[in-house]
């Protein structure tokens, strides 16, 4: 677009300047120092109240699926690339060592449900054994210390039984949301682990798809959330859609400092970390359709200077255009 407007300025020497002003060193001096202030004037304004950007692009949730529970898979019915809807069964893990865990829970609580049915008809007994001072009062407080302690067993067999069931259910694993799952490797007879680094799958969510584009520092000067917005797609050529800013997140990785032992270098080179514009897209059914990493050309207007949004709007066309000449093959 730069070339472009430079190309409008050359043109008006030879159809006016050159025809009504004598050709010499001085008066080209003079029009080509005009035209280096007027097309540098004009480009400043332009990309401070309508920025552009070609680093845009389709934003989902990608969620690396680990399970709560460790152990062998048994079943993938998953397929890849194949819409599910949230709550549809993933893999299914051996779910033979939790089983016996909550068997044996089961069983410890009725074993204990024993001793402290035991332990009450004990307390029963001597209670009015005490009352006739038949037996010593140390007798009754041991047997109601049995009772306590058997009841108070009972309590924390079922908050562990509790945990066994809910491992139990953790060994079929669901889809958080609906979506589909890429790069589909797990197999029946793999160990599935519960460590985040080693995730089974990638599934990549349906509950939010937003269009996220980065601008530099100096071309969000005036940008602001409401603000309109253009975007022209690599997969849509010859459209131009509409949209309209929600974020702007004014925020970059480059100024962010960890928890270390170590003081920070300070190299004295310049921070070129770009900030990211979320977008919505007028368009929901468009936005549908779009796969999750698919490009795009941003511009962005602001409330100022909008004659100066013009050169966007027509460049952002001409980008639309000739996407059907540039689209990789």
């Amino acid at each position: 677009m730069i070339a472009f407007i430079s190309l409008i300025y050359a043109s008006f020497y030879f159809l006016v300047f050159g025809k009504l002003v004598e050709k010499n060193a001085r008066n080209m001096s003079i029009f080509v120092g005009v035209g280096i202030v007027l097309i540098g004037s004009i480009i400043f304004a332009w990309l401070t109240v309508a920025p552009m950007s070609k680093d845009g692009r389709v934003v989902q949730y990608v969620i690396p699926i680990v399970p709560n529970v460790s152990g062998q898979v048994i079943e993938v019915p998953a397929e890849p690339l194949v819409q599910i809807n949230e709550g549809d069964v993933l893999f299914k893990i051996d779910p033979f060592p939790y089983e016996t865990a909550v068997d044996r829970f089961m069983a410890s609580i009725e074993q204990t449900d024993a001793q402290l049915r035991l332990a009450q008809i004990e307390v029963d007994r001597y209670q009015k054994l005490v009352d006739r001072s038949a037996v010593a009062r140390s007798d009754l407080d041991r047997w109601t210390a049995e009772r306590d302690g058997a009841a108070a067993g009972i309590r924390s067999l079922k908050a562990q039984l509790r945990k066994a069931k809910w491992d139990l259910e953790q060994t079929i694993v669901r889809a958080p949301h609906s979506g589909f799952v890429v790069n589909l490797q797990l197999q029946p007879g793999a160990a599935a682990r519960t460590f985040a680094a080693t995730p089974a799958m990638s599934f990549i969510s349906d509950l939010d798809k937003v269009i996220v584009a980065s601008f530099s520092q100096s071309s969000i000067r005036k940008i602001e959330a409401g603000a309109p917005a253009e975007m022209v797609f690599a997969l849509i050529p010859g459209e131009v859609f509409a949209g309209t800013v929600t974020h702007v997140v004014k925020a970059t990785g480059t100024a962010q400092m960890t928890v270390s032992g170590t003081i920070p270098v300070m190299t004295g080179q310049p921070a070129a970390g770009r900030y990211a514009v979320r977008i919505k897209l007028d368009d929901s059914e468009l936005l549908a359709r779009l796969p999750q990493g698919a490009s795009c050309t941003v511009a962005v207007y602001a409330d100022v200077g909008k004659p100066f949004h013009a050169i966007s709007k027509v460049a952002m066309r001409m980008t639309a255009w000739t996407a059907y000449l540039i689209s990789p093959i």
